[in-house]
């Protein structure tokens, strides 16, 4: 990283360093105290780092040996028995006297890791000063039931306040995910974003785990956890036994994925070293072929052309060859649904890619959403926008509503004005063109489907590898997915030779309208 990089990331960090220590220590003095040791050490690295992944490794190790230091150092061990007039009636009031009072804390700090049945009766009794019976009415629990969660509760709080907290890898190096999704209608696009959502994701993966578990595990108050977890549940992300939760999707882990994509490695780098040659000896007949758009710059139209070969390789033939075994999610919607993790810092991949098509009445929208390109635009076609996009091809809006679709189709960057009125900003192809293009690229598509198949088994070996045994046979299913995951690296590699340029202006080459009609 240069300077004005390294210094940005610094920046970034320093708010949530402060968070972190808080969390850990709910001591405002020690945390800024240890935020700002931490930060002063990742500052002295400052020409360390090749990249923002080794910046972050290096942090949150830093971050982790130091607070270990903490906690060795502080006297934790002179803990009495639970005093019972500890409350003046006010939770805040106990929260702000923790600030100040070690034995509070450790009691504030177990408090928060407590399942939410327990914490709730304890600060009912010892906070708010209700009696057993006003407890056991409030929450529609018998009498003997709430004395039970009270006597459990002080057990294990006496336990923890008297022992150092080791917290979970997941608390000082979140994992971060993205929710894969191929198949029918997709009902959680954007719901699952959560970095929470995705660590407790990945603490339930390999084991079961209660929310006492999840909460030492991710060094996150259970309290906070408890809106991630239904959600979870209720979309069967994770599923629940007797108060115990376990992912029922399969997690992708950069170790997995990167083994492979070092399987894979040569296969790409010739599949990589075909398509170059081939899309530049199309270029002047596809040029030739007329359409809307083919007027733009070449690197856009191998965009438009890889993005195209790739779909019918990777998914059109490969699912055709090799169909899916869908199963079926709560929605009654066959799909498959997975989590694949980022490297630590990004949101995704550079050269992340989404296929998708919108029909519209006279035609198909074709999209291969690169991230390196900018944001994902299939989600933003809805029913009339594709409509709309479609019509523009022979006539201008007429009325006020399709004007106004056409100003967001504009924003959006899917549509330009032009000398000629408002169209699209990608290319259109009439069926004619469409089937000359289709026909020039199918022998393309079926030479490199035929390579990636050849690759199915060893790419199931790996991924049933690293699955844990209760998902092992739905990662059986995946393969003919996964090696979609081959489309990114071409790209990529495409990308660092320079025969590719990143899209930042001017028409998209990487949605493509056909037209029926």
């Amino acid at each position: 990283m240069n300077r004005d990089e390294y210094s940005e990331q610094i920046a970034q960090m320093s708010k949530s360093m402060f968070r972190y220590c808080l969390s850990r220590t709910n001591s405002y003095h020690d945390a800024e105290d240890l935020a700002q040791e931490i930060l002063l050490i990742s500052c002295k690295g400052e020409n360390s780092f090749p990249n923002e992944k080794a910046f972050y490794a290096f942090v949150w190790r830093t971050a982790e040996n130091i607070l270990r230091g903490w906690y060795r150092d502080k006297n934790r061990h002179d803990i009495s028995e639970l005093d019972e007039t500890l409350s003046d009636g006010s939770w805040e009031s106990l929260e702000e006297q923790a600030a100040e009072n070690e034995q509070l804390r450790l009691l504030t700090r177990e408090l928060s890791h407590l399942n939410s049945n327990y914490r709730h009766v304890m600060v009912a009794h010892y906070v708010d000063g209700l009696s057993v019976k006003d407890i056991s009415e409030r929450f529609l629990l018998s009498q003997s039931m709430v004395k039970y969660l009270l006597f459990q509760s002080r057990k294990r709080i006496r336990e923890g306040v008297n022992m150092e907290r080791n917290y979970g890898k997941l608390s000082y190096q979140p994992i971060n995910l993205n929710l894969f999704f191929w198949g029918g209608k997709n009902n959680y696009y954007d719901k699952f974003d959560s970095r929470l959502a995705q660590n407790i994701m990945m603490a339930c993966y390999y084991d079961r785990q209660n929310e006492e578990q999840i909460s030492l595990q991710l060094g996150v108050p259970t309290a906070y956890l408890e809106d991630d977890i239904r959600k979870l549940v209720k979309y069967e992300l994770l599923t629940e036994k007797n108060g115990f939760y376990q992912t029922n999707v399969p997690i992708i882990t950069k170790e997995t994925l990167d083994e492979i994509t070092r399987a894979n490695k040569q296969a790409v780098g010739e599949i990589t070293k075909y398509l170059s040659g081939v899309i530049d000896k199309m270029l002047i007949d596809v040029k030739e072929l007329g359409f809307y758009g083919s007027d733009m710059s070449n690197n856009s139209l191998k965009w438009m052309l890889l993005s195209l070969i790739l779909r019918l390789a990777y998914v059109d033939m490969a699912q055709s060859d090799h169909e899916p075994d869908y199963p079926t999610d709560i929605f009654g919607e066959k799909c498959f649904r997975l989590f694949v993790e980022n490297d630590p810092g990004e949101s995704s991949s550079g050269f992340l890619t989404g296929i998708s098509a919108s029909y519209c009445k006279n035609g198909l929208i074709a999209f291969c959403d690169v991230a390196i390109n900018g944001a994902m635009r299939h989600p933003k076609v809805t029913a009339a926008r594709g409509d709309m996009l479609c019509r523009l091809m022979n006539e201008q809006p007429q009325t006020d509503n399709e004007k106004l679709v056409c100003s967001e189709l504009i924003e959006l960057g899917l549509a330009v004005k032009t000398e000629d009125g408002i169209r699209p900003n990608f290319p259109c192809l009439t069926k004619e063109q469409g089937d000359v293009l289709n026909n020039a690229i199918r022998g393309i598509g079926r030479e490199i489907c035929q390579d990636a198949l050849s690759r199915l088994d060893m790419i199931k070996e790996i991924l049933t590898d690293h699955a844990p045994a209760h998902l092992v046979d739905y990662v059986g299913k995946l393969p003919v997915l996964l090696i979609f995951n081959e489309t990114e690296q071409i790209m990529r590699e495409l990308c660092e030779s320079g025969w590719l340029i990143p899209m930042k202006s001017g028409m998209s080459g990487t949605t493509v309208m056909y037209m029926y009609e």
